[in-house]
C-alpha cells in the first residue's frame, strides 16, 4: 500500500495540474517532494534543507534503527552504571531488537496508520531493507552465542525471541498487544528483563537491594518512553479497541503517571546513590512530561521520546568529561 501511495505522489509530480484535477492556484501551494524548499532560481531554503536532512535521516525511524541502538546503548551504560559485563550482549541486544520492531511493522496493523502515518509510509517504501535487517538480526541471534561459544546464552535467546514476537503475532494464543495494559508494560517488562536477566544467571550478578534500585530506576525510564509512546497513540489504539494503559487512564490520568514515574524513578537513583542520575532524570523527563498537553508531531516522538533511552549514557558521558577537564 506504501508503494502504491509513494507511486501515486510520483505520477502527480510528473503530470500538469489540469491532468490531476487540480487548479492552478492550488498546485502552486503544493509541493512535491523533489520541489519543496526551493525558490525561484533553484536557491534552497533553509525550511528545505532542515525538510530535506528529516527525510535522510527517516529511515533510522522507519526501519527501527534509531530505537535498536537506543535499548542497546541503555543496555551498555546500565552494566557500567550496575556494574556487569555487557560486551558480550550488546549484539543480542541490538540484533533482538531490529528483529522484533521489524517484523512488527512487517506485519501491518489498522492502528498504526492514525497513530504514525509518515512512519507507515516511509516503511511501506522500505518494506526490502526492513526484511533485509530482520534477516541480519537473526543471524546474529543464531551466529554470536554458536560464535562466542555460550550455549546457554543461545538457549535464552531462543526463549525470549517467540515470547517477544508473541507482541506482534499470536504465537501463544491472543496478541499480547491485544491484552488490555499489556501493550504499555510488555515492553518495558521484556527490555528490562534482557538487559539484566543474563547478567544474573550467566555472571553471577547479586540479586540485592542495590540491584532493586537499578532496576526500578531502568522500569520507571522504560515505561515513562512506553507511555509517551501510548499516549501518542491514544486515538488510533481507541478506535482500533486496543486497551493500552492511557486509553483507560485518559491523557490527563497518563500525563499524572508520567510525573509519578520521574519522581519514583529519581527516587530510586538518589538511594542506588546516584545523585546525578536522579537529578538528569527529573531534569530531560520533565519537560516532555510538559510537552504531552499539546498534540506533537511524530517527529518528536521518534527523537525524544526514543531518546530517553539514552539518557544513562549521556550523564555517563557527562561525568567522564567533567573528570578528564579537571584532572
Amino acid at each position: 500500500m506504501g508503494e502504491a501511495l509513494v507511486s501515486s505522489s510520483k505520477i502527480a509530480v510528473l503530470l500538469p495540474p489540469s491532468k490531476i484535477g487540480v487548479s492552478r492556484e492550488s498546485h502552486r501551494k503544493t509541493s512535491s517532494f523533489e520541489t519543496h524548499g526551493f525558490e525561484a532560481g533553484g536557491k534552497v531554503t533553509p525550511g528545505g534543507v532542515s525538510r530535506g536532512l528529516r527525510d535522510a535521516l527517516r529511515p533510522l525511524h522507519a526501519l527501527h534503527i534509531y530505537g535498536a541502538v537506543g535499548i542497546a546503548v541503555f543496555g551498555w551504560s546500565l552494566g557500567r552504571w550496575a556494574g556487569f559485563a555487557s560486551g558480550k550482549l550488546l549484539p543480542l541486544w541490538l540484533a533482538g531488537a531490529l528483529v522484533v520492531y521489524n517484523l512488527d511493522r512487517l506485519k501491518r496493523d489498522p492502528a498504526d496508520s492514525v497513530n504514525t502515518p509518515e512512519r507507515v509510509l516511509w516503511h511501506g517504501m522500505l518494506r526490502r531493507w526492513s526484511w533485509l535487517l530482520t534477516a541480519a538480526g537473526a543471524a546474529v541471534l543464531v551466529l554470536w552465542p554458536l560464535w562466542t561459544g555460550d550455549g546457554v546464552l543461545l538457549l535464552m535467546t531462543g526463549l525470549a525471541l517467540p515470547l517477544s514476537l508473541s507482541y506482534s503475532f499470536p504465537l501463544l494464543g491472543p496478541r499480547l498487544k491485544d491484552v488490555p495494559v499489556l501493550k504499555t508494560l510488555f515492553a518495558p517488562l521484556m527490555v528490562l528483563t534482557a538487559v539484566l536477566a543474563p547478567p544474573i544467571l550467566l555472571q553471577g550478578l547479586a540479586v540485592r537491594p542495590p540491584l532493586l534500585l537499578t532496576a526500578g530506576w531502568s522500569l520507571c525510564l522504560l515505561m515513562f518512553n512506553m507511555l509517551l509512546c501510548d499516549l501518542r497513540d491514544i486515538g488510533g489504539d481507541r478506535a482500533a479497541g486496543t486497551r493500552s494503559l492511557p486509553v483507560l487512564l485518559g491523557a490527563k490520568g497518563t500525563q499524572g503517571l508520567l510525573w509519578l514515574l520521574i519522581a519514583a524513578g529519581a527516587a530510586c537513583a538518589m538511594m542506588r546513590g546516584w545523585p546525578i542520575l536522579a537529578w538528569a532524570t527529573v531534569a530531560v523527563l520533565s519537560p516532555l512530561a510538559l510537552a504531552t498537553q499539546r498534540r506533537r508531531s511524530e517527529a518528536f516522538y521518534e527523537w525524544l521520546a526514543e531518546g530517553t533511552l539514552f539518557l544513562p549514557a549521556l550523564v555517563d558521558l557527562g561525568k567522564h568529561l567533567v573528570h578528564r577537564l579537571s584532572a
